[in-house]
């Protein structure tokens, strides 16, 4: 991104979920689709670009929906990075994160 270091209070990271989708599915044109194989790896980099940016002390918020991805396969992926607490809603979470706490 082309922002400083430190420079927010809040970030929301809202990444494509979508390791399929039909050529001309709405949703793959709305959201965008991970890549089948690195998509840990995007994700990963996607977290530590939001953390960059962020303020010591500052929250950034995650959203997921885990109909083709489980949450704990993307926990795992930004290892060691843990939220503080989140929310869930049918297959769509929320979590919270601290940069202080990372």
């Amino acid at each position: 991104m082309p922002f400083d270091d430190s420079t927010y209070d809040l970030v929301v990271f809202d990444p494509p979920h979508l390791k399929w989708a039909g050529q001309k599915s709405i949703m793959k044109a709305q959201y965008g689709q991970l890549d089948k194989n690195s998509w840990p790896e995007d994700i990963r980099q996607g977290m530590a670009e939001c953390l960059r940016v962020l303020k010591p002390s500052g929250t950034l918020i995650f959203k997921w929906n885990e109909n083709q991805v489980k949450l704990r396969e993307v926990l795992k992926a930004i290892e060691p990075v843990s939220p503080l607490f989140g929310n869930r809603r049918a297959e769509t979470h929320w979590l919270v994160f601290m940069k202080s706490e990372i």
